[in-house]
């Protein structure tokens, strides 16, 4: 064989031999690094002391406990946002009626929504007149069922009122059932200012000067969360405010729904999950519920609740049995390192412009006005408020624009959270965002002189501070403990700014919730 032609036969069996190698080679290699399947990371994997703090990939069991506190060693604001979400998986978690806790035996995925956090006392139901005192913690459930309403609650509700409740528990003996009054967020604290004046005391909140705080400012917020919010179909949105069992503990053991107990107590301290008595630290939860329209609305695409929508202004309408849907939350929360709380809040995802660009109607927005003829974020009701009259038309809708909308960190987190709870009513919610403070430890004092670095420093929920200025009326804006910005489109600012009490200036620990004394 001539030597050039055995070289070339050679090469060719050894490139043979090297292909068969390179194949079994590489069917070996391909079995021994097969993808592994991904680790689970469970709720309470997130929640465990850690430098990296994982995300869950998994709702299971672990995801009905409320997280105590933010997680990870470094100032980033990504541990704050999941801390955010699992706290909303948490007290939307089907609850244990017996304990207003979340049930150990249901799943969110595949339960009927019943969230614990419906189960707390709302503002309504503690902060009551004298003589009467706060409802039980827990009593059955009875804050939402009962022989029409619950006996301390249906003392002052409308008579028409607790006879259209009575009709509706009669064909449903054990549903639940919500009264909504508040056509505003402010509506229960400038309904106690109101009677406060009545009754000829000061008002509260601007009676005593603070060199810290300017009374216009005070006055425009009030008056900013004191307009109702009006959606595309013409009707107001309505809000609650609810505590958690710590945060009520402390009000009924300081008797604050009073004004001598206030006087008594002095600066609020409310408990963190390391106060004595206390399990995961007070928490309140503030909510707006949108009427829900037959033909208008998709009702497979909120959270809803059969409710009875009444109004005691003259020339209002009876009462209505409506199904309302949830549009807004916020949750604040007082944990050993964040003595300022941490403040979440979550919308809708069809509520207005910062949702997703398809075809479903947007509750407060219209993409096809121009802001000439709807100008954002601008009050439309005539005074007085009355959202229903009698033979008469509705309201003009209200154009919501959102201010704060979700950063792309947070638009990520919400699909990947939103993606877990699909086919479940939580999957049309997203975070806005969360603030928090920065620094490491807790903040010594409830004072908000001890806040630290606010992060971020501007955030808003777009249908529940619709009126709240992203800038003051004056030019400039007023000394303040918090961090000098000319905004007041800050959840922690404006709480920080309400100090005041009836008989001293004193520090309400951020929340007004101490205001809505009757």
């Amino acid at each position: 064989m001539p030597h050039a032609v055995f070289q070339r036969a050679l090469a060719g069996a050894f490139l043979t031999l090297v292909g068969a190698a390179a194949v079994v080679a590489a069917s070996g290699a391909g079995k021994v690094q097969a993808t592994p399947p991904p680790r689970v990371v469970t709720c309470a994997d997130a929640e465990k002391p850690s430098n990296v703090v994982p995300t869950p990939n998994r709702i299971d069991g672990t995801c009905a406990v409320i997280p105590l506190d933010l997680n990870g060693t470094g100032d980033t604001q990504g541990p704050a946002d999941l801390l955010s979400w699992l706290t909303f998986v948490a007290v939307n978690w089907p609850v244990n009626p017996a304990a207003c806790a979340p049930s150990q035996s249901a799943s969110i995925l595949t339960a009927t929504p019943n969230p614990t956090w419906l189960s707390y006392l709302s503002s309504d139901d503690v902060f009551v007149p004298a003589p009467s005192t706060p409802a039980p913690w827990c009593n059955g459930n009875a804050a939402l069922r009962a022989e029409g309403t619950r006996a301390s609650q249906s003392a002052h509700l409308p008579a028409a009122v607790r006879a259209l409740a009575s009709k509706y528990f009669k064909s449903h003996p054990n549903g639940k059932l919500l009264y909504l009054h508040h056509d505003s967020k402010g509506h229960a604290l400038a309904e106690a200012l109101r009677l406060q004046a009545k009754l000829g005391r000061p008002n509260r909140l601007t009676a005593t000067p603070s060199p810290l705080v300017d009374p216009a400012v005070l006055k425009e917020i009030l008056d900013a969360t004191n307009q109702p919010v009006v959606d595309q179909n013409g009707r107001f949105e309505r809000f609650t405010i609810s505590l958690n069992v710590d945060e009520y503990k402390y009000v009924t053991a300081h008797k604050l729904w009073t004004f001598a107990g206030e006087a008594a107590t002095g600066n609020l301290n409310f408990p963190t999950q390391k106060s004595p008595g206390a399990t995961v630290g007070a928490m309140e939860f503030k909510a707006g519920w949108k009427v829900l329209k037959p033909g208008k609305d998709v009702f497979s695409h909120f959270f809803t609740m059969p409710a009875i929508v009444y109004n005691d202004q003259a020339g209002s309408g009876p009462p209505e049995s409506v199904t309302v849907g949830l549009v807004g939350l916020h949750i604040i929360h007082k944990t050993n390192r964040q003595h300022a709380w941490i403040w979440s809040t979550f919308e809708q995802i069809d509520n207005t412009n910062d949702g997703p660009r398809d075809a479903n109607p947007k509750s407060f927005y219209n993409p096809s006005c121009a802001p000439a003829s709807c100008p954002p974020n601008t009050q439309t009701a005539p005074t007085p408020y009355i959202e229903v009259r009698p033979g008469g038309k509705l309201n003009p809708p209200t154009q919501v624009v959102a201010v704060v909308t979700p950063a792309p960190s947070v638009v990520t987190l919400n699909a990947h959270f939103r993606g877990m709870l699909r086919n479940t009513p939580w999957y049309y919610y997203q975070l806005i965002s969360t603030q928090w403070t920065g620094g490491s430890g807790p903040i010594p004092s409830p004072n908000p002189a001890h806040l630290g670095v606010v992060q971020p420093f501007q955030l808003g929920n777009p249908v529940l501070e619709t009126y709240v200025r992203e800038t003051f009326a004056s030019p400039s804006p007023p000394a303040s403990p918090m961090p000098a910005r000319n905004s007041l489109y800050s959840c922690m600012y404006c709480h920080s700014l309400f100090m005041q009490g009836y008989y001293k200036s004193f520090s309400s620990d951020f929340s007004l919730i101490v205001n809505a004394q009757q």
